[in-house]
């Protein structure tokens, strides 16, 4: 009996000490994690202040090269301030407001938009402000990782909603949208996705066979609303050095979002490798109707875009976003919500053109192919792209989108 007794001792001591240690690994995940998204709120409030004074900056100046100059740092710190947004697990109702708002405001600013930016000046100071007074709440609580969680992760009594519903009312005012473009949204938001629905442990399990480097790793894992246009798991993860979150739905278990954390060392990938990487990855991760589009770098990552191809024909809206380490290649991010999304496309047939005579003698014709893209009133067309060299001194390049049925010119785009 005095055996027994002895052993059941020390399986309770040992369940104990088990206990201790798991609950002291979740609470250094949480507190890595407070503090990464803590760090990543107060770079959006700097990156915030940048923009505003980018604004006032073109202000400055009247139509020309000076104001084009400053459009462009709009334009450039506009596309910062969304990537930063969009690997923040704000609510998705606020982080799809934010990231079309300034969308809009790069847009216009890449396309020169000559009127007067007063008002939107004024608006994205105030936008500022709301949002300083919003993240404050999260540095005051500090000690109490559940209360920071919750505002992050639930809407009805989250600052950020004062920020969301402002946000509506300055897009209105500074970028009002036609009726084609508030069609698009509502289709948008109205997309569900249609698969069977798939279990924590499932959604862990894809997570671990995507990215291996999760595997190990000190998990949180939540899953958002119930009524949410895309219900999902947020899965935090840690592990070492390494740190960040998937978002994988539960309709299907399709990967929405990943990021992934970690210090870079040297360059080791050349840009070829990389893609040839990212293709592999995108392959073997079963998306295999999409084809590459473009690819730019920063200084420790690659980053890829890859899109739908249907019939021939590019779906750029259909996109998916990969960023990989430039010293081994491994997968640091991957954006497929668009992809997911899926777009219905316009029942358009292309009518032949003969280029040679479409265009001027001092233009050659270096590369065509068909494309779906959005035309200024958010409309899907289908369009031929078509690349094309001028016979002058400075062989200048423009990228043209063509209607593929009635053949007028959608976009001029200059690439050198």
């Amino acid at each position: 009996m005095k055996k027994w007794i002895y052993i059941l001792s020390i399986l309770s001591v040992g369940l104990l000490v088990y206990t201790i240690n798991v609950s002291e690994r979740n609470k250094d995940l949480r507190q890595t994690l407070h503090a990464y998204y803590t760090n990543e709120l107060a770079m959006t409030s700097e990156k915030m202040q940048e923009l505003s004074t980018a604004i006032n900056q073109a202000r400055l100046f009247s139509p020309g090269k000076a104001r084009d100059e400053e459009m462009d740092t709009v334009w450039r710190v506009s596309n910062d301030l969304r990537n930063t947004i969009s690997q923040l697990p704000i609510q998705t109702e606020i982080a799809n407001s934010m990231l079309n708002y300034l969308g809009k405001m790069g847009e216009q600013a890449k396309k020169g938009r000559e009127e007067d930016w007063s008002t939107i000046a004024q608006n994205m100071n105030a936008l500022k402000e709301e949002w300083n007074v919003a993240t404050a709440r999260f540095f005051a609580a500090d000690s109490n990782y559940d209360t920071w969680a919750d505002g992050m992760l639930e809407m009805a009594d989250s600052p950020f909603k004062t920020v969301a519903t402002n946000m509506k009312s300055y897009q209105e005012a500074d970028f009002p949208i036609t009726a084609s473009e508030s069609d698009y949204e509502k289709k948008r938001d109205l997309v569900h996705i249609n698969d069977e629905e798939v279990t924590k442990d499932e959604a862990l399990q894809k997570m671990h066979d995507l990215f291996p480097a999760t595997n190990g790793a000190t998990l949180n894992i939540a899953l958002n609303k119930e009524d949410a246009a895309y219900p999902f798991y947020h899965i935090q993860f840690v592990r070492g050095s390494r740190l960040g979150y998937a978002d994988i739905t539960k309709k299907g278990g399709h990967v929405l979002s990943f990021l992934l954390e970690r210090p870079v060392n040297e360059v080791a990938i050349t840009q070829q490798q990389a893609r040839e990487m990212a293709t592999k990855f995108l392959k073997d991760a079963g998306y295999t109707d999409v084809v590459y589009v473009e690819a730019r770098e920063n200084h420790e990552a690659w980053h890829f875009v890859f899109s739908r191809q249907v019939n021939d024909a590019v779906v750029y809206p259909d996109s998916i976003q990969l960023k990989l380490a430039k010293d081994t290649g491994e997968i640091l991010g991957l954006n497929a919500m668009e992809y997911i999304q899926k777009e219905t496309l316009p029942a358009m047939k292309p009518k032949e053109i003969v280029f040679n005579d479409y265009f001027a003698d001092v233009a050659n014709v270096e590369e065509t192919k068909l494309v779906y893209t959005d035309n200024d009133s958010y409309d899907l067309v289908l369009c031929y792209e078509v690349i094309v060299r001028m016979n002058n001194d400075q062989h200048d390049t423009f990228r043209v989108l063509i209607n593929a049925e009635t053949h007028e010119v959608v976009e001029v785009e200059p690439l050198t």
